[in-house]
């Protein structure tokens, strides 16, 4: 069944003061935290799930010390996660670690010029099917720019919350008007409402 973001109040949430999104601001600097992907992002399955594209495929990344590799890739149109900085397209990498710890890395692409790989993923598209789609996701990891982290939830049910959030605001990465309007016109508004920050600490930190 499709996801009504029309109906978000009704959306089960049984958890605590940990949702996401939120709005990013009033962070504390912190030491620039490594982040390194250690295996490329490449994607083989894309496919409509009536909400969003979701990208199907393997991937990995070390933050610090830990380990997540991905699970799945998807996109928000608008952005979920609001800042002083304006961003037009919000980008998911969804991870895991062993112990079933998530991470979301989030990469806000502001407008500009279009982006060939998410050209890729809209030219392919194929509504309400699950396809291959052979894909290389590796270069819209940000290698630099600006990063706040904070513990959160997912955005759509089941609203788990402990996750790790890193947002990232990448230097380079642009998404063009019409690939925007596209996203929109295909999904309509599939962003969650900002939530109460509840007093959580937001970390922030450069990429370099």
């Amino acid at each position: 069944m499709t996801l009504d973001y029309g109906k978000q109040a009704t959306w089960e949430n049984g958890f605590g003061t940990q949702g996401s999104p939120i709005a990013l601001r009033d962070g504390q600097v912190v030491a620039n935290e490594h982040l390194q992907v250690i295996a490329p992002y490449h994607m083989h399955q894309e496919l409509d799930d009536g909400t969003t594209i979701k990208l199907l495929g393997e991937g990995q990344v070390q933050i610090g010390a830990h380990h997540y590799t991905c699970v799945q890739v998807h996109f928000h149109v608008p952005v979920e996660h609001v800042s002083n900085t304006a961003a037009t397209l919000e980008m998911h990498f969804v991870h895991q670690n062993a112990i079933g710890q998530l991470c979301v890395i989030a990469v806000l692409f502001k407008a500009g010029a279009a982006d060939p790989i998410l050209q890729q993923v809209i030219t392919d598209f194929a509504a309400g099917r699950q396809h291959p789609e052979e894909i290389d996701l590796t270069t819209l990891m940000p290698r630099r720019g600006h990063v706040f982290h904070y513990l959160g939830s997912l955005t759509t049910p089941p609203l788990t919350e402990g996750v790790e959030w890193y947002v990232i605001q990448p230097l380079d990465l642009t998404i063009s008007k019409a690939q925007a309007v596209w996203f929109a016109d295909q999904f309509g508004d599939n962003n969650r409402a900002l939530q109460p920050r509840h007093e959580r600490v937001i970390e922030e930190f450069d990429l370099n």
